[in-house]
């Protein structure tokens, strides 16, 4: 297993440079598109995230590596296995499903939101994939039967202040992508480790 010392403690955030083109780019996310396509923006990013971690052994997908720090993760997300990535993609969807019932039903959510709070263990493995794909289609089943998600009532996300739920939906596939590119670097590494191992 990797070693992940020195990594920043979780919930340290984002460079502030990155945290103002992230937070830019979530905005222009929330405007422009519709919920119907950030529904399957999501979809794709999720089902291609899948199938990264498909793609490697049982025994590597459970293996945390050390990598660069991905553009629009936090320094504490580096040394992560591909199962720990999809686990920490099940709680984020289904937390935001949570978030979307109380915002929807014009409630507000009851919870601050933590970074920290939402990290996956080091134990994650195969059965996060199943999870993942029920978390999504739960989530966006709900969020198909509601309007235009442009809620009065907002609830605040660490990095990017108060959201409605059109903006939470927007961040749901953003964030997803980020790990999709994190889930690539991981496979690259792991399958190249793997060739580099049976020579």
């Amino acid at each position: 297993m990797t070693k992940s010392a020195n990594l920043a403690p979780p919930g340290a955030g984002l460079p502030a440079l990155e945290r103002w083109i992230s937070s830019a780019f979530l905005q222009t996310l929330r405007a422009l598109l519709s919920k119907d396509a950030l529904s399957r923006w999501l979809r794709r990013e999720t089902e291609a995230a899948l199938a990264l971690a498909a793609s490697l052994p049982d025994s590597l997908a459970c293996e945390p590596v050390l990598l660069a720090r991905v553009t629009g993760l936090e320094d504490s997300s580096r040394c992560w296995s591909a199962n720990m990535v999809l686990q920490h993609l099940v709680i984020v969807d289904t937390g935001i499903r949570q978030l979307a019932e109380a915002l929807s039903g014009n409630t507000a959510f009851g919870r601050e939101v933590r970074i920290a709070e939402v990290k996956p263990v080091p134990g994650a493995g195969a059965e996060q994939q199943g999870l993942l794909r029920a978390a999504v289609d739960d989530y966006v089943r709900l969020i198909d039967t509601l309007g235009d998600l442009r809620t009065p009532l907002r609830h605040a996300h660490p990095w990017f202040g108060e959201l409605d739920l059109r903006g939470w939906h927007a961040l749901s596939a953003m964030h997803t992508l980020a790990h999709r590119r994190q889930l690539q670097r991981i496979v690259a590494l792991q399958m190249k480790r793997l060739a580099t191992s049976t020579v």
